[in-house]
This record gives structure tokens, sequence and C-alpha cells, in this order.
């Protein structure tokens, strides 16, 4: 054998090794996949079904159960309407201190933010504005009652124990 066949052969081997190699690779990156979109997939379903059953149990839970979502959304009413206020008081406060800056030619920007505003506007003017009040949230205007807690923590503790050994009998 002389050093030409020699070369080729060895070129040949190196060419099936690496086409193995290749094919090796595909089939581990596709296994890969399809372990991925089955976890997705599985994560999916699972979601769905604890969602739907968790609305399922709380609709059947306590006898005040109704009595409560009415609170709720009472609640979430008079926020949206605070917030809707807010929101108004925000802006006309922003539209004031953006005007009173252009009218003394001080308004570099246009501002968005109203702490930030009101800051420029008491460096220029040195006038103090009265500070918005908070932001309304959900617990200003609602506080679940004792009984509404006791069965959200029961329906929590429930969930991780039969989790718990959902996993403990897949295992």
């Amino acid at each position: 054998m002389n050093a030409e066949e020699l070369l080729s052969e060895q070129i040949v081997e190196n060419i099936n090794i690496d086409d193995e190699e290749e094919s090796e690779g595909i089939a581990c990156r596709s296994n890969k996949m399809a372990s991925a979109l089955a976890m997705m997939l599985g994560g999916a379903i699972t979601n769905a079904f604890a969602f739907s059953g968790s609305n399922y149990l709380f609709s059947h839970m306590g006898s005040n159960a109704n009595e409560e979502k009415i609170r709720h959304d009472k609640a979430i009413e008079k926020l949206e309407k605070a917030q809707s206020e807010w929101n108004k008081k925000r802006t006309q406060r922003l539209d004031f201190i953006n005007e009173q800056l252009q009218k003394e030619h001080h308004a570099e920007h246009t501002f968005e933010d109203v702490d930030q505003a009101m800051k420029q506007y008491y460096y220029i003017t040195s006038k103090q504005l009265t500070p918005l009040s908070p932001k309304p949230k959900l617990s200003d205007f609602y506080t679940p009652s004792e009984d509404q807690k006791n069965r959200e923590i029961a329906f929590v503790v429930g969930g991780m124990v039969l989790t718990g050994f959902v996993v403990w009998k897949l295992k």
C-alpha cells in the first residue's frame, strides 16, 4: 500500500466517523427537544386542571362564599373609581406643572413622573405643592374575612399535601 492509498483510506475512515457522530448528535438533540416539549405540555395541562379545580372548589366552599365574593366585587368597583380619580388628579398635576414651567421658560422637557415634576417645579419656583395621595390599592377597600383566610390556607395546605403524595407515588 502506497502513501496515497493510505491517506485516502484515512480520509474515508474520518468521514465515516464524522457521519456517525453527527447522527448521534441529531438523535440526542431530538430527544432533548421531545423531552422539553413533553414537559411544557404537561405543565400546561397541570395548570389548566389546577385552575379549573380551584375555581370549582372555591365556588363550593362555605356558605358565605357568595357574600365574600359580593364584598370583594364591591371593593374592586370602589378601587377602580378611586384609581380613576387618582389618575385624573395626577394628570391635572402634571399638566399644571408642565404649563407653569413652560410659562416661565424653564421647560426642558415634558414630565411623565409627578414626583420628579414636583421636585423640578420646587427648584425653579421655590413653591411647595401639596403631595398627591398614595395610589389606591385593593387593601384600602377590602380585607378578607377570617373565614376566607382560613379556607385559603386549608386549600393551599391541601394542595401541597396532594402534590407531595402524587410526587411520592410517581417515584
